[in-house]
């Protein structure tokens, strides 16, 4: 059941959708399982989709504390953490955040993406932006005992007017993985949108033998 946010008549029904695709390189078979994921009593299944052999253990928050969607309102402890299971390879990860709905060729609605307390200081960030895939990737590593937190809430933009009330909002929430080891990132396709901003700070994580 879809949920409608309403701010005096302003608002947008949204579909949560989670979907996580993993893509592991240099593997000769490639197997997917579809499972479900609840984030909410009132909330559907939200799909989850994974492809490969990386297993990903994702935790998202994407229920709004209210029935109240309001324009240039930040919602804050709605964050999402993103590590591996078990007997994983440790992965490199990089996120997709997508909707559908634009005002002016803008989102209606983002992630705050989150900062540790140690890049912070540095004056850097954990998620480095690419123009070219619309893709966060993410400056560090996961393992069975590294997470890595992608936003820590949502924030809604100004832009919403009387004309949206009631139009459907797909948010859809897409984690990209690739093993660590040999430099994988750089030979496969799916990773060419890498920045070289990223590319630069991985470096001091590469393993290459």
């Amino acid at each position: 059941m879809d949920n409608v946010y309403d701010y005096n008549r302003l608002g947008s029904r949204f579909n949560k959708i989670v979907s996580l695709l993993i893509i592991i390189v240099l593997s000769f078979l490639i197997f997917y399982f579809v499972t479900y994921s609840w984030f909410g009593e009132s909330e559907k299944g939200n799909k989850v989709i994974v492809v490969g052999q990386i297993k990903l253990d994702v935790k998202t928050n994407l229920k709004f504390p209210s029935d109240t969607l309001e324009p240039n309102k930040l919602y804050e402890n709605m964050e999402t953490i993103i590590g591996c299971v078990k007997d994983t390879d440790q992965a490199y990860i990089k996120v997709k955040f997508e909707t559908d709905y634009k005002i002016n060729d803008n989102y209606i609605i983002k992630p705050v993406l989150y900062v540790s307390e140690e890049f912070e200081a540095d004056g850097k960030q954990n998620w480095i932006y690419s123009e070219v895939d619309d893709c966060y990737y993410y400056v560090g590593f996961i393992s069975p005992d590294n997470s890595a937190t992608f936003n820590t809430g949502f924030v809604v933009t100004n832009d919403i007017n009387n004309v949206d009330k009631s139009k459907p909002v797909n948010i859809k929430l897409t984690v990209y993985a690739i093993q660590r080891h040999f430099k994988a990132y750089e030979t496969e396709p799916n990773w060419a949108g890498a920045p070289q901003e990223w590319k630069t700070e991985i470096a001091a994580f590469d393993i290459t033998n």
